[in-house]
C-alpha cells in the first residue's frame, strides 16, 4: 500500500471542494480573509490555491496550497530574510524548528523563512486542513515577533491585541 498514491483527474476538484468546505466554517470570523484558486495548472502541472488569514502579530498570513502528483504542498511565509543579526536569527529558527509538530521551517524564495508541510492527497480532509492551518497560524504567531526582533531590528511591531 502506498501512503501517497498518485492523484487522479478529480483531485483538483476534490481539493477545491474540501478547501471551500473548510473555509465556510470560518466565514464571518475574524480569521479568514479570502480563498483564491488558480484553475489552470502551472508549467509543472500543479494547481494552486491561496488562502489569506488574519494572524496575530503578523497581521496577515498567506497560505499557499499546491496540488502535486502525490501530495498537497502547503507553505506560508513567516518572515523575510534577515537584514541584521543573521547568525542569531537562524540559530533561533533552527532551535525552534526542533519543537515544531506537523510543519517545519525552511528557506523559500529570496531566503524568506517559511513554514511548510506536505499532505498526502488522499489524507486531505476538512479536519486535516483545520489542523494544518491551525498549526501554521499558531507557529507563525509564535515565531514572528522574536524572528523580527532578531533579524529586522528597525521594524516597529504593533502590540498584539489577542
Amino acid at each position: 500500500m502506498t501512503r501517497a498514491p498518485v492523484a487522479d483527474a478529480n483531485a483538483p476538484r476534490t481539493l477545491d471542494a474540501t478547501l471551500r468546505t473548510w473555509a465556510t466554517q470560518w466565514d464571518g470570523s475574524a480569521l479568514l480573509g479570502n480563498v483564491e484558486h488558480q484553475e489552470i495548472p502551472d508549467d509543472r502541472g500543479h494547481y494552486h490555491w491561496l488562502v489569506r488569514l488574519r494572524a496575530g502579530s503578523k497581521d496577515v498570513l498567506t497560505v499557499w496550497f499546491a496540488l502535486r502528483q502525490r501530495t498537497v504542498h502547503v507553505e506560508a511565509e513567516v518572515v523575510p530574510a534577515p537584514e541584521a543579526n543573521a547568525e542569531a536569527f537562524f540559530r533561533y529558527l533552527l532551535v525552534k524548528n526542533a519543537s515544531l509538530r506537523e510543519v517545519h521551517l525552511a528557506l523559500g524564495p529570496e531566503d524568506g523563512v517559511y513554514l511548510m508541510t506536505h499532505l498526502p492527497v488522499g489524507e486531505v480532509t476538512v479536519e486535516r486542513l483545520d489542523e494544518t492551518v491551525g498549526a501554521l497560524v499558531h507557529y507563525a504567531d509564535d515565531i514572528f515577533p522574536t524572528a523580527v526582533s532578531l533579524g529586522h531590528p528597525s521594524w516597529r511591531l504593533r502590540p498584539h491585541r489577542g
